[in-house]
């Protein structure tokens, strides 16, 4: 059920949306410092602000990981019982999130990252799209929810690649 849902979503989404919105690729961390302060409805902007921390030197101010973006209230419901569920002294939960999804590693480093909007219905649902590092993408699902665009899943740009929604959803 829920994957007809998302297959019905993806067409009415892929039916009503804009052209493919290709955005300047961010240098430094002083340039995605920048968008951070940009443009608040347009999701390409919400989803660079995200990477300012990861474009630093280090990642010594790198926030905890529902500090990092604006999460919709299901999936950072998900995330919660996620992050409750593991206890001091238990060993790593192979099937749950062992990595940063944001970077899909658990290597920090990051160079020449573009953002693109995929996919908008405005006010309603978005599709963006970060590249960075020649090779890695993370694709973006998010929702216009309490006036301003959150994060409601996101996914390896790759076929065969994670999907966060379902590492941190139960069942």
């Amino acid at each position: 059920m829920r994957r007809r849902n998302f297959i019905i979503g993806a067409a009415v989404l892929a039916g009503c949306s804009r052209p493919e919105q290709k955005a300047e690729p961010r240098a430094d961390a002083t340039d995605a410092a920048d968008a951070a302060s940009g443009d608040a409805n347009d999701p390409a902007e919400v989803i660079r602000s995200v990477y300012a921390p990861y474009l630093a030197e280090s990642d010594e101010n790198l926030p905890e990981l529902l500090d990092r973006a604006p999460w919709s209230a299901s999936l950072r419901q998900a995330l919660i019982v996620e992050e409750a569920s593991i206890q001091p002294g238990d060993s790593i939960n192979p099937d749950g999130l062992v990595f940063d999804p944001f970077i899909s590693s658990q290597e920090w480093g990051m160079k020449r990252l573009t953002v693109a909007t995929e996919a908008l219905v405005p006010e309603s649902h978005a599709v963006v799209r970060a590249s960075f590092n020649g090779n890695m993408e993370v694709v973006y699902d998010l929702i216009w929810e309490d006036g301003g665009w959150r994060v409601d899943n996101m996914r390896s740009g790759h076929a065969d690649g994670w999907d966060l929604r379902r590492i941190v959803t139960p069942g």
